[in-house]
């Protein structure tokens, strides 16, 4: 793994539980939950095997689980690891299970799933199409992957990187290598013989709320955009 990647999981380990938090406290979080919910309730099935890789602290796994018959929540930070076993332990949720483990080690699970999630990962690996790539490869025939990424055509993520540039501020922003355009996801889920079944444009910037919808539509306002994606 690259050093860049190693440190992204340390500072995912070091805001483990406001990270967790942030889902009830955070307007943008809720904004990304109430997406995510959408689409895992769209396209998740009974008796599917999921995979939540990237879990973070399990929020996501949690829904597909009210669904699927069993999900399988991976992440590269152990607290978020610990964080996510403790609350499914609380809360009696007994078809997920969580592991520590890198989208690295996903070659031996090949054509396991019937869904794979994908939430605010892919912008902290080395590599976009070699890591959608090992994503694709979990999908069983008919599969389905939902993934998403910083919008790259936000007005506001183009503000975010100059003040990184001018004032190495927002902090995370040291951690992201990828702010992609949702065209450049569709072509290689294009290359890779998925068929693109939907694309969501979610979460506004920390703005006030007349300001943001001052800018234009969804796809040049808000942060993050989810795509849904199939294996024949």
């Amino acid at each position: 793994m690259a050093d860049g990647s190693k440190t992204a999981i340390s500072w995912h380990d070091s805001i483990a539980p406001a990270f967790r938090d942030g889902y009830v406290r955070s307007r943008g979080f809720r904004d990304r939950l109430r997406a995510w919910g959408t689409l895992i309730e769209r396209y998740a099935r009974p008796g599917d095997q999921v995979i939540d890789a990237g879990c973070g602290a399990g929020t996501l796994s949690f829904e597909a689980a009210r669904i699927a018959a069993h999900v399988d929540g991976i992440d590269g930070a152990e607290r978020m690891i610990d964080l996510a076993r403790a609350d499914a332990d609380e809360r009696g949720i007994t078809n997920v299970s969580f592991e520590v483990a890198l989208f690295e080690t996903l070659s031996d699970r090949a054509g396991r799933y019937d869904l794979a999630l994908c939430s605010s990962v892919l912008e902290y690996l080395p590599d976009l199409a070699t890591e959608i790539t090992r994503l694709a490869a979990l999908l069983r025939p008919g599969g389905r992957l939902i993934l998403s990424l910083p919008n790259g055509r936000s007005h506001y993520r183009r503000f975010e990187a100059l003040a990184w540039r001018l004032t190495r501020r927002p902090r995370y922003y040291r951690h992201v290598r990828h702010v992609p355009a949702s065209t450049e996801v569709r072509e290689i889920l294009r290359r890779l013989g998925l068929n693109v079944l939907e694309t969501v444009y979610y979460a506004d910037p920390p703005l006030p709320r007349f300001v943001n919808h001052l800018v234009g539509g969804p796809r040049y306002r808000k942060t993050m955009f989810a795509m849904v994606a199939a294996r024949d």
